[in-house]
C-alpha cells in the first residue's frame, strides 16, 4: 500500500474543477456538417451560443436569428462569436475577440481539415465539469479496467508510461508490448493472439480539446478528435470525431458506434467523482503519487488559473496550440 504525501492529501484544497474558467480559446462546440438553416443551440461556460446558416454562411451568435442584438464582452458588440472552421468544427472564440486568431486552433494532423463524414461523428454528454474528463482521458491506464473488451486488459509483457508538458498541454504516452487481443478486436484478428499498443492523448488546458491516437499492431490506428466542452459545472459536451485506419471496413464503419458505449463507462465513473467535489468532504478526493498524468495536469492546470487571475491571457512561448504534433501523435509524416 503507498503512503500519500501531504501534498497529495491536500489536493482536493487546492484543485477544484469547475471554479475559474480559463479565457482566451477556441472551443469546437458543434460538427459544422449538422448546422443548417435551422438553429442549433450550444453552450460555452454557461452562456448560450445559437449555430446557424445564413445563404450557406455559418454564424455563430448569443440570440436566435432576427432576435435584437446585445454585445458582450465575448462578442465586441457585435453579437457575434469570433468563429473558424477546421476539422468539421465550428470554433468559437471564448474570450476578448480583439485577441482571436486562428492561429491559436490547436494542430490535428490525423482529420482532414474539411472534417470527416457524419457516419464518423458522435456526441456524447458527460455529467461532470470538463476538467474531470480531460483527466479521464489523460489516464490511459483506465480503459484497462472501463473498457478492456475493446482495448484489452492490464496484462502485458512491458508496459511504460511518458508524460509531457509544456505551459498549455499535458501529453501521456503508453508504450506496451504483447497484450491479449480484446474480446471485440478478435473476429478481425483471426490467427493472431498478441499485439503492441502505442497510445497517444494531448490535452488542451484552456479548452479541455483532446487529441488522441490509439496503434494497436496488429489491429487498428484510432484517430481521434474529442473535445470535452464546458457547458456547465456539471455538463461537458463531447461532439467527437473518429478516423479510424487500419482496419477492415466493416470496423471501420461499425468503431464510431462505439462512442456512446465508452461514455456511458465513463460517465458512471466521473460523475460521481464530479459530486465530490461540488459537495467536498474529507478524503472526498485522494490523489496517488502513481498517477502522474493527472498530476501533471492539476499542477500545469494551477499555474495556467494563477496566471489569467492576475490579468495574463498571453500564451507562454512553449504553449503554442498550433504547434505540430505529428511526430507527439506518433504518426508518420502524412499519414
Amino acid at each position: 500500500m503507498s503512503t500519500l504525501t501531504a501534498p497529495e492529501r491536500e489536493a482536493p484544497a487546492t484543485f477544484r474543477p469547475g471554479t475559474f474558467r480559463l479565457r482566451d480559446t477556441w472551443f469546437p462546440l458543434v460538427h459544422a456538417n449538422q448546422v443548417g438553416r435551422k438553429p442549433v443551440r450550444r453552450a460555452m461556460h454557461g452562456h448560450p451560443v445559437v449555430f446557424w446558416r445564413d445563404n450557406g454562411r455559418l454564424r455563430a451568435t448569443e440570440h436566435l436569428p432576427g432576435a435584437p442584438r446585445h454585445g458582450s464582452e465575448l462578442t465586441a458588440g457585435s453579437g457575434e462569436f469570433p468563429l473558424v472552421e477546421r476539422y468539421g468544427y465550428a470554433w468559437v472564440w471564448y474570450g476578448d475577440p480583439a485577441n482571436a486568431s486562428a492561429d491559436l486552433l490547436p494542430c490535428v494532423p490525423h482529420i482532414p481539415v474539411e472534417g470527416m463524414p457524419r457516419r464518423f461523428q458522435a456526441n456524447v454528454v458527460f455529467d461532470c465539469t470538463y476538467e474531470l474528463v480531460c483527466e479521464n482521458l489523460l489516464d490511459l491506464t483506465h480503459a484497462d479496467f472501463l473498457h478492456s473488451a475493446l482495448t484489452g486488459d492490464a496484462l502485458s509483457e512491458d508496459d511504460e508510461i511518458f508524460v509531457e508538458s509544456t505551459s498549455e498541454t499535458v501529453t501521456m504516452t503508453r508504450v506496451a508490448h504483447g497484450r491479449d487481443i480484446p474480446k471485440m478486436q478478435q473476429p478481425m484478428l483471426k490467427g493472431h493472439d498478441k499485439q503492441d499498443v502505442h497510445i497517444v492523448t494531448i490535452t488542451y488546458l484552456r479548452s479541455g480539446v483532446c487529441v488522441l491516437h490509439g496503434n494497436y499492431t496488429p489491429g487498428m490506428s484510432i484517430r481521434m478528435l474529442h473535445p470535452c466542452n464546458p457547458e456547465t459545472r456539471s455538463r461537458t459536451r463531447t461532439p467527437v470525431t473518429f478516423n479510424p485506419q487500419d482496419m477492415p471496413a466493416l470496423g471501420r464503419a461499425l468503431f464510431p458506434f462505439s462512442a456512446h458505449m465508452v461514455g456511458r463507462q465513463d460517465n458512471w465513473a466521473v460523475r460521481v467523482q464530479n459530486e465530490s467535489y461540488m459537495r467536498p468532504r474529507p478524503n472526498s478526493d485522494l490523489s496517488s503519487r502513481f498517477d502522474k498524468a493527472g498530476l501533471r495536469y492539476r499542477k500545469v492546470y494551477q499555474a495556467l488559473v494563477a496566471r489569467q487571475q492576475q490579468g495574463d491571457f498571453s500564451y507562454l512561448a512553449d504553449g503554442d496550440p498550433g504547434r505540430d504534433t505529428t511526430k507527439e501523435l506518433g504518426l508518420a509524416p502524412g499519414a
